[in-house]
């Protein structure tokens, strides 16, 4: 299966299981800077990733979703909330489906205000929701899904997806148990929402920072000391993750990995990998087929 993952594996719905509705072009490569929809009847999917934040929340059935190699079982009522580094598949039994609600969205879409409410570092989240905030959960999708589906005219469109999508962010983050809160927005915060949407594209301290408004010195000083590694390091970590999970998902030949986790050569990742996992990634990868 060797193609470009954040491109052709995400959103990969069998043909019989798409959703009813007729989906918004958006150009090639495009992240969608918000969309909504319900879908009905979904069975098992594929591993595949995705370009933008996702969140679901399942309104019937049950099943397991294998995410970031973990297995976690789900049921209605659950609600997963992904960032554009994260992996996952859905399981269900033979001759079973659920449906459920999905939000797609950009970082940007958030602005300031909001973004640090994701706490990026803290993703991918799973939390089941009580009975009355998944009841507010689905009555903001419905709005959601209005809006993206029939909105595209109506006065105030996009503020009004903003406005519904941090409606729900700020229900779910009020669920959260406070030692999984996210912490206040800052800086630090909103660059790392801007790293995990872009970390596959070349980038540098001075992007993080100018995005932050800071400048690089002092952006890197507030990285090191609210994350505890610096902002290199942090990078790195993050597309090595990335990689390891597409040594797992996929065939695509190492090369293709290297440029697609956001390293610019081969040596630079082939380097990297075997100091973090002890050995080259052709290597680990023959490791894990056998397991």
């Amino acid at each position: 299966m060797s193609m470009p993952v954040r491109w052709q594996m995400q959103d990969l719905i069998d043909e019989h299981q798409k959703p009813s509705r007729t989906a918004a072009k958006t150009p090639e490569n495009q992240t969608p800077i918000c969309d909504a929809c319900k879908i009905i009847g979904r069975g098992s999917s594929v591993l595949h990733g995705h370009q933008h934040f996702i969140m679901t929340l399942v309104t019937r059935g049950a099943g397991t979703q294998t995410l970031n190699g973990e297995d976690i079982p789900f049921v209605e009522n659950d609600l997963f909330l992904l960032s554009p580094a994260d992996f996952h598949n859905n399981t269900v039994a033979a001759g079973q489906s659920f449906d459920y609600y999905r939000l797609c969205f950009s970082y940007e879409l958030l602005e300031a205000r909001l973004s640090g409410l994701i706490a990026p570092d803290k993703l991918p989240l799973h939390i089941h929701l009580s009975d009355s905030a998944a009841a507010l959960a689905a009555e903001i999708f419905e709005r959601l899904v209005d809006e993206s589906e029939n909105g595209q005219e109506r006065l105030g469109h996009k503020a009004c997806l903003q406005a519904l999508a941090e409606q729900l962010l700020i229900l779910v983050m009020r669920e959260l148990p406070t030692a999984q809160a996210a912490l206040p927005s800052t800086p630090v915060n909103r660059a790392l929402g801007y790293l995990h949407a872009h970390f596959h594209e070349p980038i540098s301290v001075g992007d993080a920072a100018a995005y932050a408004g800071y400048t690089p010195n002092y952006f890197n000083y507030c990285f090191r000391n609210q994350m505890g590694i610096p902002f290199g390091e942090y990078l790195r970590n993050m597309r090595l993750s990335y990689a390891e999970n597409l040594l797992r998902a996929s065939n695509m030949p190492v090369t293709e990995i290297a440029f697609e986790s956001g390293f610019g050569s081969l040596s630079h990742f082939s380097r990297s990998f075997r100091e973090t996992y002890g050995c080259a990634p052709q290597e680990y990868r023959r490791k894990i087929s056998k397991e």
